[in-house]
C-alpha cells in the first residue's frame, strides 16, 4: 500500500489536526505548518519530539522561541543541546544541560557562558546548594526552590553552623536562606 509522506499531507492539508498529527510524528514538519497554525503548543510538541532541529533551521516566529522552548530542547538530546545557539543558553538551559549532561559541562565548561557564571541565577544557586550540601538536585527541585518552594536537606553548611534535617526556603529579594524544622510526621515517614 502506498503511503502519502507527512511532507506532503501537512503542505496540502492544513487543518489543525493535521498539523499536529505532523508534529507529533516529526518535530521537523513545523516547517511545513502555515504562520498563523504555529503556536507555542505546536512549538512546544515539535521540540518535544525532535529537538532543537525542530526549530533551529528557521520558520519559527522569534516570539513563539521563549526560554523554556530552548530549555526543552536542552532536555530533548545531547544534540539538541549542542545546537542551542549561544545567545540563548540561559541561566535554566545550562542548568538543565548540568543536570541531565553534567559530563558536557564539566569537560566543556565553554558552554556555560562567563554571563551564566557571574549572574545571581537559578544556575549559581544551584552551584551554591550543591556546595553547601554535597547532594545534587534535580532542574524540577531547583527551579520550584528558585521560585520559593521549601526544599529539604540533610545537612547544609551555613556562616552559623551546620543546619541538619532542615528545610530551606530561598528568598529572591534578598538572596538569603531561611531554615525551619522538617516536619515531625515527614520524618517519621521517611523512617519507616
Amino acid at each position: 500500500m502506498y503511503q502519502v509522506p507527512l511532507e506532503m499531507i501537512c503542505r496540502h492539508d492544513r487543518t489543525a489536526e493535521v498539523c499536529r498529527a505532523a508534529v507529533e510524528e516529526d518535530g521537523w514538519q513545523l516547517e511545513n505548518v502555515p504562520e498563523e497554525m504555529k503556536t507555542p503548543e505546536r512549538v512546544r510538541v515539535a521540540v518535544e519530539t525532535s529537538g532543537m532541529s525542530a526549530v533551529g533551521r528557521g520558520g519559527v516566529p522569534k516570539s513563539l522561541l521563549t526560554p523554556d522552548v530552548y530549555v526543552r530542547c536542552a532536555a530533548h538530546s545531547r544534540e539538541s543541546l549542542m545546537m542551542i545557539p549561544w545567545a540563548e543558553r540561559s541561566p535554566e538551559v545550562c542548568l538543565m544541560a548540568k543536570t541531565l549532561y553534567p559530563d558536557i559541562v564539566k569537560n566543556h565548561p565553554e558552554f556555560v557562558p562567563e554571563s551564566v557564571h557571574n549572574q545571581d541565577s537559578i544556575y549559581t544557586l544551584n552551584s551554591l546548594m550543591e556546595s553547601l550540601t554535597g547532594e545534587k538536585f534535580s532542574y524540577r527541585q531547583m527551579t520550584d526552590f528558585y521560585n520559593g518552594k521549601p526544599l529539604n536537606v540533610k545537612r547544609m553548611e551555613t556562616p552559623g553552623g551546620v543546619q541538619k534535617d532542615k528545610s530551606v526556603k530561598f528568598d529572591k529579594e534578598t538572596g538569603g536562606f531561611s531554615f525551619s524544622d522538617i516536619r515531625q510526621e515527614r520524618k517519621r515517614g521517611l523512617k519507616m
